[in-house]
């Protein structure tokens, strides 16, 4: 038989109770607060982290988030760090402000600081770290070199987080030091159930098309738009629609586009929506049976991973690691990035949509095991709060 370990004394058990429990903390360094994947990931890892009871504070020079997204995180116990909205009209005096405000305000223990998207106000915040805490650098899309923004801050920083395989690959070849992981972006706060039966288009029913992403010129929703009645004279895409969805950083494409869809006539089968808030994306996705995405220039989409866990196929093509998607994935169609191309795999997809040959729960299923909760969520968290086991840091 087991002897039992001796009860403390008195005088032990206040002592353990007096000693002060070591608080986990992370900062997140996030420039301007980009919008996009960069929005979705940071809000899902913000309530990630408090729900593990983790102090969270985020650094920015700007803000291009709604007022929304921050009160949802300070709502959760997420600290902000930026400047008022009066001083963001000038990039000189946020930055003034901010670099005051991390100087009195960067705690003195930290697990790790966490930067997302170039900035220099990296570096700045880097050198005011606490001692001893790993800086991790996340980069998203290929950096275009050692000198450039993005480049001096994998430089700069300690350790590398790549988004895609294909981003580690061209890191990897410029910084062979540097220790490097690949995690993809947070895409859900919780496991997704596996979607319902969806709704078959058949040959002669409304195929319903979404474009879901910044309305720029790399991502090329205007000359989807504009080859959109041609498109539809094929008979696989005939009484297709179109709905194109996204923030317009300038204004001007959403403006153009809606201009040229009254001006031709095509109020029938195209419509310009604009930018739409995170929680309409689910009712979105319900209300359609392909996500197509012709860009130039991608890091890894999240939107294509959101629509895969909702069992909508999708059409992309292969910029920055956007291939990766359709590895051993019978259930989309990754094209090379010429026009030509993509607009043959569009086809092809309707196609195979039509005919039912789209398996939404395997879709599902493939994304969750990759990109799911389960997946990228523990690898998040191991990252951020033991970055030098996960690593391989010495001390």
């Amino acid at each position: 038989m087991n002897k039992s370990s001796p009860l403390p004394s008195d005088g032990e058990a206040r002592a353990a109770r007096a000693v002060p429990a070591v608080v986990q903390r992370v900062i997140i360094s996030a420039t301007t607060l980009g919008l996009g994947g960069i929005r979705t990931h940071l809000m899902l890892l913000g309530h990630l982290l408090r729900r593990q009871g983790v102090e969270v504070m985020i650094f920015a020079t700007g803000m291009n988030w709604d007022a929304q997204s921050v009160a949802q995180l300070k709502a959760a116990g997420v600290k902000f760090i930026l400047p008022p909205a009066s001083l963001r009209r000038s990039h000189r005096l946020s930055v003034i402000y901010s670099s005051l405000a991390w100087l009195f305000q960067v705690p003195s223990r930290a697990n790790s600081l966490y930067c997302i998207g170039p900035g220099l106000s990296h570096l700045w915040l880097q050198r005011l770290k606490p001692k001893n805490t790993p800086s991790i650098n996340h980069e998203i899309v290929e950096p275009p070199g050692p000198q450039s923004l993005a480049g001096q801050c994998a430089t700069g920083l300690d350790v590398t987080v790549a988004n895609s395989k294909k981003v580690a690959q061209v890191m990897s070849e410029i910084w062979r030091e540097k220790p490097m992981r690949i995690i993809p972006f947070l895409t859900a706060d919780a496991p997704t159930t596996p979607p319902v039966l969806r709704r078959r288009a058949g040959v002669n029913e409304v195929l319903r098309v979404v474009y879901l992403g910044r309305l720029v010129e790399h991502k090329r929703p205007d000359q989807l738009v504009f080859r959109w009645q041609a498109l539809t004279a094929h008979p696989a895409l005939a009484s297709a629609r179109l709905d194109v969805y996204g923030f317009d950083p300038t204004g001007t494409m959403l403006k153009e586009l809606r201009t040229f869809v009254v001006e031709n006539h095509l109020s029938n089968n195209v419509t310009i929506h604009g930018e739409y808030a995170l929680n309409a994306l689910p009712e979105i996705l319900a209300n359609s049976e392909l996500v197509v995405l012709p860009s130039l220039a991608e890091g890894l989409p999240l939107v294509l991973v959101e629509a895969m866990l909702h069992g909508v196929p999708f059409v992309a093509t292969a910029a920055g690691g956007t291939a990766e998607l359709g590895e051993d994935n019978p259930d989309v169609l990754v094209t090379g990035t010429d026009w030509a191309e993509f607009e043959a795999g569009l086809l092809a997809m309707a196609v195979k949509i039509r005919a039912g040959g789209i398996d939404p729960v395997r879709l599902h299923a493939w994304a969750e095991a990759r990109y799911g909760h389960a997946a990228v969520s523990q690898q998040w968290l191991d990252c951020l709060l033991n970055p030098r086991s996960f690593f391989g840091l010495h001390d």
